[in-house]
């Protein structure tokens, strides 16, 4: 083979190159227009003309967004309800406890206060040290 025949063969391929890159430049342009990336990649790895290399490079891509990972399931909880007391008889519970207090005179609501307050400055006025 002459060097003439081979720049020639080289320029033949080099142009089936450069037109079957344009070939898909165009799909690749049909393909996405108005699309988001997942229907592109869809697109892309469901087209049988296309090069099996990019269609499973797309399959990847795409796998995250249709198939859930696979994750541990941590156990189950194991909870139990604490007893509580009903709001009403909260309610009821306190109220009895008010009406028992102002029951009592002033002096002995009195005495119950200063029962309460400390010497440690949580209820006096005067300035112990």
């Amino acid at each position: 083979m002459t060097d003439a025949e081979i720049i020639q063969q080289l320029t033949m391929r080099l142009r089936e190159t450069i037109d079957e890159n344009d070939k898909l430049r165009a799909l690749v342009a049909n393909l996405t227009e108005g699309a988001n990336a997942h229907t592109v990649l869809q697109s892309f790895y469901r087209d049988p003309s296309l090069p099996e290399s990019l269609r499973a490079k797309c399959a990847i891509g795409a796998l995250p967004h249709e198939t859930p990972r696979l994750e541990s399931v941590p156990p189950p909880l194991d909870l139990v309800a604490e007893e509580y007391e009903p709001l009403s008889t909260v309610v009821e519970r306190q109220r009895a406890r008010m009406n028992r207090l102002l029951s009592l005179s002033l002096e002995e609501r009195s005495a119950l206060i200063t029962g309460v307050a400390r010497d440690d400055g949580n209820g006096s006025d005067s300035d112990q040290s």
